[in-house]
């Protein structure tokens, strides 16, 4: 009888694990963390139902490469969470997780990694918790970006610092927002990445991000390359199996145009019929959805789009409110962030030539001496050159509607205190209104890029009370319009770093406005406020295009004119406002009840905050 017991237990003991899928692995073993979710508790794949198939295909042993185009809030960092469970305890496999950046990478390892391997159960006492040192003693040792295990680890990396990928060979390959990667000195972090699994015949490599630009998208193009599937659901009405899509959400508008998010419904393009209401979506009617191939017949990249319609986290409702907010606004980021993150899909500029400077010529409109009546805020931004300097004030009303007010040269040398004497007196000075109130300059951004940065610091620094602040301008696709500000120089100005690119693409986009409203710009006609064929050349003077590289699509802005001061001018103008960060609604309320406001003259800010002040005397 002993010898039976024992001889079951023993072949018992020796049979193989049975295998089990991701989704059936994460169900079973996987705890999502209090802290880190607005569900915490074991993991249901129920809950996403649409994630089921990405998980298992990822698991499966036929499938190298998994592409995922998606909105935010679809469950992605779950999803990667699962994958990176599953690998670590049913096939202990070395991994890495790829982050736009080392500062993501670090945030979610302590943020998101760390509390999963310690509240789910498959997962529970498998890191190795040595103590930091040298040799072998640290290399055994789990630490932020490192995290070892019996049978491999899980390397976490940020692509704008890919050292970490040299000599790192890897089976398992995560690679999350890869459209937020940039080129560094050692070349695309993505292909290092790929190059890292060659030594595994079973390697793995898993591409999920939002999108952001078409042209340049590295999601999508690896979207394209896949069998492109799209979760279809059915309408209870008629039975008719469709992929969700924006063009059938619905909703009512007021009196007055403005959208009724609590109307939103999303009809069946079949049959008309209301499919969902403005709320979340029903979760059975969820996982009734299955997954369709566009393109069965491409084998080895299987590709999946989700977009947030199908969250069950985001309302309709919620989703008309942001989207009419873009449009009312004319906000062409509001409209591009809307289309990346909740949609899911990339934003197509429009690089059409349609604008030129004799168009922009025949729309001014005269403004006579006075202030323009819908100003709420004057900006300025000051561009040095090595023989002059020249300013632009512009006027911004609600909906960042813009008014030039003047663009003026002020010429002399900047390394002599006369030319920025003159400019200093430029920007203390006040426009008039019609009805006797005068406007001052809230806020200036002044270059500091060219020949005479110490000049320009020492201009700004005993003016920041003003709010004149120096700028430096940072190329490139992915650079905030405004970044954090920073006094590490010589004279220890404040100093923002501007993200010109960005703000050109603003720009163009709000010259190409043809009727008064939001981010509509105005001209004046009067002569001697500067804006003549010579401004308009250099606003319309530099084009974005699209050029390939190096096995890479890079965007860049190439010049159409020599002289592009008009076009700085105006970007420093803008980043002074966006500075500000001002209440235009707000502003406008305090005008219609008649109260005034006198420049704000404390200490300079220390960080961005909303600033009501307009710099109105009476």
């Amino acid at each position: 009888m002993g010898e039976t017991v024992w001889s079951t237990a023993f072949f018992r003991a020796l049979r193989p694990k049975s295998r089990l899928t991701v989704s059936e692995w994460a169900d079973k073993y996987r705890h999502v963390a209090p802290g880190t979710s607005p569900e915490p508790g074991p993991w249901r794949t129920s809950r996403v139902p649409y994630l089921r198939e990405p998980m298992d295909v990822i698991g499966d042993a036929d499938t190298e490469t998994v592409v995922m185009q998606c909105s935010s809030q679809i469950g992605k960092s779950e999803m990667q969470l699962n994958v990176m469970g599953y690998f670590t305890d049913q096939e202990p496999s070395p991994q890495l997780m790829i982050y736009p950046t080392v500062e993501a990478a670090e945030a979610f390892s302590k943020e998101r990694i760390d509390p999963t391997f310690k509240y789910s159960p498959g997962l529970k006492n498998k890191l190795r918790e040595g103590k930091e040192g040298r040799g072998a003693a640290k290399k055994s040792s789990t630490t932020i970006r490192m995290k070892h295990y019996a049978g491999g680890y899980v390397a976490l990396v940020g692509a704008n610092s890919p050292s970490g990928l040299a000599s790192r060979p890897i089976r398992i390959l995560l690679a999350d927002e890869i459209d937020r990667y940039g080129m560094t000195q050692e070349g695309d972090p993505l292909k290092l990445g790929i190059q890292r699994t060659t030594n595994f015949h079973n390697r793995k490599k898993v591409f999920v991000s939002t999108p952001v630009l078409e042209a340049t998208s590295k999601i999508h193009k690896w979207f394209k390359l896949s069998d492109q599937r799209y979760y279809h659901v059915p309408c209870p009405c008629c039975g008719a199996m469709q992929v969700l899509k924006w063009s059938q959400v619905k909703w009512e508008k007021n009196d007055l145009g403005e959208a009724l998010p609590d109307t939103a419904r999303y009809e069946c393009c079949e049959c008309g019929d209301v499919i969902r209401g403005p709320g979340k979506p029903d979760v059975d009617w969820l996982a009734k959805g299955i997954w369709i191939a566009e393109h069965p017949e491409i084998k080895g990249i299987v590709g999946f789009h989700i977009s947030s319609l199908y969250s069950p986290w985001v309302t309709l409702s919620g989703l008309v409110a942001e989207f009419s907010e873009a449009i009312k606004n004319r906000d062409k980021n509001g409209l591009m962030e809307f289309i990346n993150l909740k949609l899911g899909e990339p934003w197509k500029e429009d690089t059409k030539d349609d604008i030129d400077p004799e168009y922009l010529l025949q729309r001014r409109t005269r403004f006579e001496e006075f202030l323009p009546d819908k100003v709420l805020l004057l900006s300025a931004g000051v561009d040095v050159q090595d023989t002059y300097l020249v300013a632009e004030v512009v006027g911004w009303g609600k909906g960042k509607e813009s008014w030039g007010i003047e663009y003026k040269i002020f010429p002399g040398d900047p390394a002599q205190a006369a030319v920025w004497n003159q400019v200093d007196e430029y920007l203390l000075r006040s426009w008039q209104f019609r009805d006797g109130r005068r406007l001052q300059i809230a806020a200036a951004c002044i270059d500091s890029g060219g020949h005479f940065t110490t000049e320009t610091y020492r201009f700004t620094k005993p003016r920041e009370s003003r709010r004149i602040f120096s700028i430096k301008g940072r190329g490139g696709a992915g650079v905030p319009f405004v970044g954090k500000p920073g006094n590490n120089n010589r004279v220890g100005a404040m100093l923002f770093n501007l993200g010109v690119d960005d703000g050109k693409g603003t720009i163009m986009a709000r010259i190409k406005l043809h009727d008064p409203g939001p981010g509509y710009m105005h001209f004046p006609l009067d002569a001697d406020r500067g804006y003549d064929t010579d401004y308009f050349k250099g606003l319309l003077s530099e084009k974005k295009v699209f050029e390939y590289k190096n096995g890479q699509t890079k965007e860049k802005w190439i010049k159409l004119y020599p002289r592009n001061e008009p076009l700085d001018c105006r970007n420093y103008a803008t980043a002074a406002m966006e500075i500000l960060n001002p209440n235009f609604d707000w502003l406008a309320e305090q005008e219609q009840l008649g109260n005034v406001y006198v420049q704000h003259t404390s200490s300079a800010p220390r960080k961005r905050r909303r600033i009501r002040s307009r710099g109105v005397t009476a």
